[in-house]
């Protein structure tokens, strides 16, 4: 009896555990691997990739249908591939696995269509905690009859990443400045192959539009975007329109140096820099861009010298995009820009100004015989700087016209060394001597 005791009690021991233990079965954990595979070669190929490519990726893939395992053929919104990148960076591959159901035995109230409304609500309303969300949805009566459960809405927009826990640094709004001149915006586009100093090289388009007016007040196509190819074109800008009161530009080794910082502070433009990786703030410079390639790029013959793209460039311009109605604005940019001038108050500087502003500087301490070394070059200086230390200064184009600062103030130009004229100049003193070497004795 006692025996039979204990083996009763073990089995009903047993047979609890059986019961009571969530074990998936190897079915369950083999598709729930081959999900998360799915998903992770989705996202690997801009896992090392910077945002913006990551964006422009996601939005590519979230118009194409994906296979998976139990679920089928599906797309996938930009928001989900998103949530499954954060997943993987958090908690490895583990992370891209669907986590398992706790609700087993309970019928499932979320349909497809209300997961949709639910991610068009997330979508508008990215700040929303998922109480205000639920609140909402149930006012207006698209959580189905009963209403889901708060709970129910909270796991699903957590586990498919539809409201961020972070607030976003990428969200904008559309924006436009009251007159011309309140903000330019400036960036760079490659182009076509071009024929420059008898050779084949890219040709890149720097081009300055005008926020208000859409306006293109500065352009060039070059072979470089240096700050050389740059100044080039602002100086022109700032010539033929006047001075901006801010530049918009982005994070690019020419709009990141020190020469650009210190001529707009000279000439007193507010220079902002965009978020690395964040075309989409420069979207109105972005837009031409587009336009150039649509509209002027097909027309261009194939590998034009740089002097003819140029000059059909410029005539495109005037001839087209700017009389032409804009969409952005639905006028002119002629116009409007023609119409804004009147209103907005006009800053020139003179091109001596400007080149001055625009001098790239540099240090050196002047030799015991009154030069300086530059660039492999020996220059000369007045005597009066022996062994003193100087400012000398050069177009960011001509670094042989150098000029010579003192205290901020222009002394003039210094010239290479002659060293033929110096000695048709050399006149060397008589020094009294009191030896007298052929008589070995000190003369009195």
């Amino acid at each position: 009896m006692g025996y039979s005791g204990c083996h009763h009690n073990g089995n009903f021991k047993m047979i609890t555990e059986t019961f009571t233990q969530k074990e998936e079965k190897p079915m369950d954990k083999d598709i729930r691997e081959s999900i998360a595979l799915a998903r992770f070669q989705i996202i690997s190929p801009i896992l090392a990739e910077p945002k913006r490519a990551q964006n422009d990726y996601f939005r590519e893939q979230a118009g194409k249908e994906h296979v998976f395992a139990r679920y089928g053929t599906r797309r996938i919104s930009v928001s989900t591939m998103k949530a499954w990148l954060k997943f993987y960076r958090t908690k490895g591959f583990d992370g891209l696995k669907p986590k398992t159901r706790t609700d087993s035995g309970r019928p499932r109230r979320l349909d497809d269509e209300t997961i949709k409304t639910i991610e068009i609500k997330c979508k508008a309303y990215p700040y929303w905690s998922a109480q205000l969300l639920y609140e909402d949805l149930k006012r207006q009566g698209l959580l189905g009859e009963p209403s889901i459960h708060y709970n129910t809405l909270l796991r699903l927009v957590k586990e498919r990443g539809f409201l961020s826990t972070d607030s976003r640094g990428d969200v904008r709004k559309a924006f436009e400045h009251d007159n011309v001149n309140e903000l330019w915006v400036c960036d760079f586009m490659h182009g076509p192959s071009v024929k420059s100093a008898g050779r084949s090289a890219k040709a890149i388009l720097c081009a300055i539009i005008d926020d208000h007016s859409r306006m293109v007040v500065g352009y060039a196509f070059q072979i470089s975007e240096t700050i050389s190819a740059l100044t080039v074109v602002l100086k022109e800008a700032f010539l033929t329109h006047g001075i901006c009161k801010r530049l918009y530009v982005d994070n690019g080794a020419s709009f990141s140096s020190d020469l650009l910082a210190r001529s707009c502070a000279l000439a007193g433009i507010s220079l902002i820099h965009s978020k690395p990786y964040d075309s989409p703030s420069r979207g109105k410079v972005e837009r031409f861009f587009r336009t150039v390639r649509d509209r002027f790029l097909p027309a261009v013959q194939e590998n034009p010298a740089l002097d003819e793209l140029n000059a059909s460039f410029s005539l495109w311009l005037r001839d087209d995009y700017h009389h032409k109605i804009h969409t952005g604005i639905n006028e002119r940019p002629i116009d409007r820009y023609n119409a804004s001038i009147p209103k907005a108050a006009i800053r020139r500087l003179s091109r001596t100004e400007l080149d001055e502003i625009f001098l790239i500087r540099h240090e050196r301490v002047v030799n015991n015989d009154a030069t300086v070394s530059f660039k492999g070059d020996i220059y000369e200086v007045p005597t009066a700087y022996i062994r003193q230390r100087i400012e000398i200064r050069h177009p960011v184009d001509d670094p042989q016209e150098l000029y010579l600062y003192d205290n901020g103030v222009r002394v003039g130009r210094i010239r290479l060394v002659d060293k033929k004229e110096n000695a048709k100049t050399f006149r060397p003193k008589s020094v009294p001597n009191t030896l007298s070497f052929h008589k070995g004795s000190v003369l009195s």
